[in-house]
């Protein structure tokens, strides 16, 4: 699953339950929607090449 990180923005993926944002520490994250969603597998994407 992607998440967002209400504080700093940054946007990670993860299994399973996740309470931290692994960039800044803060506890407010959150599902990523649809659009942050498919920005991060693009950016993933281009990322391989």
């Amino acid at each position: 699953m992607v998440y967002v990180c209400e504080k700093c923005k940054f946007v990670f993926e993860r299994q399973g339950e996740v309470s931290n944002c692994p960039d800044c520490g803060s506890g407010h994250i959150r599902p990523a929607d649809e659009a942050e969603r498919q920005s991060y597998i693009a950016g993933k994407q281009q990322a391989k090449k």
